[in-house]
């Protein structure tokens, strides 16, 4: 099948849900935005030379892009990558990291892709979107997990920056002093930024 065929099935299955859940669309794109500075994303990137099609996941906080020196984007226009969060509805159809929704070679198959995606969504949104929905609160509570339990350097700067945002200080400076001993040798740009924080 095609990528008419699946957007259809979309238009018909998988848009209705969003829509009842508070997302507005356009195109592939359909977009939510909760109380304070808070924007959830979901996109349809649609990969048809391999006639499959993935939903990739976005939450933003838009006061970031202030605190972080980069040009700032409107709600209505954010998209998934330019969410500080990122994530995608897995199929799991290879292995448990399948992102990838197949096109199908019938109608009845596209119909079948797109129900299993619907089977799936609400499990795997609530994962990825509960934590990023309540500002400041609940992303507040999940800074404060991160010196415990921290990830990627890249991503605790995101969660200092969080940090500042909520006014908590002493908890960017703890963020950043986790994970300036993880930054590698060559982000120099990271390193600067979690010093900056760490020194703020």
């Amino acid at each position: 099948m095609d990528r008419k065929t699946i957007n259809a099935e979309l238009r018909r299955q998988f848009y209705p849900q969003l829509v009842a859940e508070g997302f507005t669309r356009a195109g592939d794109i359909a977009r939510r935005a909760l109380v304070g500075p808070v924007v959830h994303v979901v996109e349809v990137q649609h990969l048809p030379r391999r006639n499959v099609f993935q939903i990739n996941l976005g939450a933003h906080l838009l006061a970031l892009d202030e605190l972080s020196g980069t040009t700032a984007v409107a709600a209505d226009t954010v998209r998934d990558y330019d969410c500080a969060w990122r994530g995608s509805i897995f199929s799991g159809f290879r292995n448990s990291s399948d992102a990838e929704f197949a096109y199908g070679s019938t109608p009845e198959e596209a119909s079948e892709s797109v129900s299993f995606l619907v089977s799936e969504w609400r499990r795997q949104a609530d994962v990825f979107f509960g934590p990023l929905s309540e500002y400041p609160g609940g992303f507040h509570r999940a800074a404060k997990r991160m010196p415990e339990h921290p990830v990627h350097p890249g991503h605790m700067r995101t969660w200092a920056r969080v940090a500042q945002l909520v006014g908590d200080g002493a908890l960017a400076r703890r963020i950043a002093e986790v994970a300036l001993p993880e930054v590698p040798e060559r982000a120099t740009a990271l390193r600067d930024d979690l010093r900056a924080i760490l020194d703020s």
